[in-house]
């Protein structure tokens, strides 16, 4: 990096600061701190924080050069430790930002609008934490915090759309699914938004399954078992291959899940003749639940037998599931809304309100 690049940045940004910071001032005073506008200031606070941690732990190792004469690493467990709770207080404001009027919200109201969501969230955290047990570390009990916080989106999102739509379900003579669709055209901003949260969430679903991941490996001979978890994998074939090109070493491998057959996997690991370099290719197979992740890692010439490794990684494919739900929604946002509706029977103000409609977007 060019030699005090950071503090040339840092002399500019207080420059430009302090040169306009009476454009910086709010126009409007916070009036309460249970609205919107309270949620939007601390989802800014919990990002500038996660952005001060980040930027700590990078220039840690220059800071402790500096002031004792060598450099103290700061690796993957600080930005855990320090940037999941950041995140998870994240997805929360997430969750109860949409259920805030703006201006001020009445704590019973608010109670009342989080109610639903809360108890939904409640069921699936002890869901999960029947089926998955024990629970013995800090990434796990972070997982179940994600399982909850995530229900707790997902629900008030979608009693959202329910709202909206019984709104103009009946004043738009159609059916609830039609009536959703409706809303969501005419007020693309808002429920695309709220289809976004959906779809990060379902990533942070996706993510939270990594505290379960499973790996295992052994050596693995003829009819030899490999077990991780529910799955047993049995090696059926192992075959070597020379050809202009490289030398190949590979497997067959049946997988058989609390005893029932699940596929078969071909993992194979390849020497190339011109380097020496040696590459593996690993058999993959996924589901909705998990993926599977087969290696061959290299052949033992004490035993004569072949070195497998197989990894079990929960939930991966909701990863893109949800990427795929964020783009959409993130689409869906960005299209202009849909001309103005014609009702047949006309929508109050507070209908309009409460269907999240503009009140220029409904002709009464």
């Amino acid at each position: 990096m060019y030699p005090g690049f950071l503090e040339i940045t840092l002399a500019v940004c207080l420059f430009f600061y302090i040169r306009n910071r009476k454009h910086l001032r709010a126009e409007n005073h916070l009036e309460s701190m249970v609205s919107r506008e309270s949620s939007f200031l601390f989802n800014n606070l919990l990002l500038l924080a996660a952005c001060f941690a980040v930027l700590w732990g990078t220039l840690f190792p220059l800071l402790s050069e500096l002031f004792r004469g060598f450099k103290i690493a700061v690796g993957p467990p600080f930005f855990n430790r320090v940037l999941i709770p950041i995140g998870l207080g994240l997805i929360y404001l997430m969750a109860v930002g949409p259920l805030l009027a703006w201006r001020r919200t009445s704590l019973a109201s608010f109670r009342k609008n989080l109610a639903v969501p809360e108890g939904v969230a409640l069921a699936v955290a002890i869901a999960v934490a029947v089926v998955v047990r024990p629970w013995s570390d800090t990434s796990q009990i972070y997982s179940l915090m994600s399982f909850y916080l995530a229900a707790l989106v997902i629900t008030a999102a979608a009693l959202e759309f329910y709202r909206g739509g019984r709104v103009l379900q009946g004043k738009l003579q159609s059916n609830l699914v039609g009536a959703m669709y409706h809303l969501a055209r005419r007020n693309t901003r808002r429920y695309g938004g709220y289809i976004a949260h959906f779809g990060f969430v379902v990533v942070v679903i996706g993510l939270a399954g990594a505290a379960f991941n499973q790996d295992k490996e052994q050596e693995m001979g003829l009819h030899d078992r490999l077990k991780v978890g529910s799955y047993e994998f049995v090696g059926q074939k192992y075959t070597e291959d020379d050809n202009a090109n490289y030398t190949s070493l590979s497997a067959i491998l049946d997988v058989y899940k609390n005893g029932k057959f699940v596929c078969t996997l071909f993992p194979e690991s390849r020497t190339f003749k011109v380097n020496e370099q040696r590459n593996t290719i690993p058999a993959v197979h996924t589901s909705l639940q998990e993926d599977i992740y087969v290696v061959y890692e290299g052949f033992n010439p004490d035993t004569d037998r072949p070195i497998i490794k197989a990894f079990v990684h929960p939930l991966v494919v909701w990863i893109w599931i949800g990427v795929a739900i964020l783009v959409f929604g993130t689409g869906l946002a960005l299209v202009p809304n849909a001309a103005q509706l014609r009702s047949p029977v006309p929508l109050t103000v507070r209908e309009t309100a409460a269907a999240g409609l503009e009140t220029a977007g409904v002709v009464k």
